[in-house]
């Protein structure tokens, strides 16, 4: 044997030797991890097994238990050691907001329908789900969808005293409701969440059911008797109180404001705003 050939077995023996230390070293330090991991206490919540959308009533393969660390454990979330029959007795429950795959059930988002229909699971207590029929262009160019928000804008045709004595017919506009919620778009309950382009409601009439207090059906109902309905789509981002946005009223168009009563109806306002924040 030449020397070479020794020199390359011994290079290729200090290299196994260094190889089997190294792997002997990380076992070493990868048990006392594996220790620690497993005595963190933890206490198993329910969670969504799969993505459950917006309405859908819960089934056994929709939730399951997963074990969180006790720190993380919200007092929302649904534990096991307070409710070990969740699983079962949730079932048929409807879900009042969309949840990911993993994601703990939270009480309040999940509700018994009582043998009820599961719109009435998504309304939330003190209001009432009620429809208004409008036209293809009264609604936002119809890209309004469920959970969005809107104004409720009454039109209307009355008869007022001219200064001639006799009277005239003039059109006047009010906003009669303000941030209402909306449940439901036609048949649709969800929000879409995927897709290259918005969908648009494509049916000439078409049903928008609203989020109302009592009260404010009332209001509605009495409105939709007077005049014409339209939807005014509000943005995303809560609007701060007194915030001040650029407008074209004062362009030449006094002529229409002569026309326009605001508070020919009473304006209402759902929720109140606290520090920017919608409640």
């Amino acid at each position: 044997m030449s020397a070479r050939q020794i020199i390359v077995l011994a290079i290729a023996f200090v290299a196994a030797i260094g190889a089997l230390l190294v792997i002997r070293t990380m076992g070493r330090d990868a048990r006392p991890a594996v220790a620690a991991a497993a005595d963190i206490p933890g206490e198993r919540v329910l969670v969504a097994a799969k993505d459950i959308p917006q309405g859908a009533a819960l089934t056994a393969d929709d939730i399951n238990w997963r074990v969180f660390p006790k720190e993380s454990i919200n007092a929302n979330f649904v534990a096991e050691t307070a409710r070990p029959q969740a699983r079962v007795d949730m079932i048929g429950w409807v879900a009042r907001r969309p949840f990911l795959a993993g994601e703990p059930i939270l009480a309040g988002a999940v509700l018994d329908p009582d043998g009820r229909g599961f719109m009435a699971a998504m309304v939330a207590p003190g209001y009432r789900a009620v429809s208004v029929e409008f036209r293809r262009e009264a609604a936002a160019g119809l890209f309004i969808q469920p959970n969005d928000r809107v104004d409720v804008i009454l039109t209307m045709k009355v008869d007022v005293r001219s200064p001639q004595g006799g009277t005239e017919e003039v059109t006047r506009t009010s906003t009669v409701l303000e941030d209402v919620r909306v449940l439901a778009m036609d048949d649709s309950v969800t929000t879409q969440v995927a897709g290259a382009t918005p969908t648009r409601v494509e049916d000439s009439d078409s049903v928008v059911v609203l989020e109302l207090t009592a009260a404010d059906a009332r209001l509605l109902a009495q409105a939709e008797t007077i005049g014409d309905i339209r939807l005014a789509l509000r943005g995303v981002e809560i609007e701060p109180p007194g915030v001040r946005v650029a407008s074209n009223a004062a362009r030449g168009a006094y002529a229409l404001n002569e026309n326009v009563a605001e508070g020919s109806v009473r304006v209402h306002a759902f929720g109140e705003v606290n520090d920017g924040r919608r409640r």
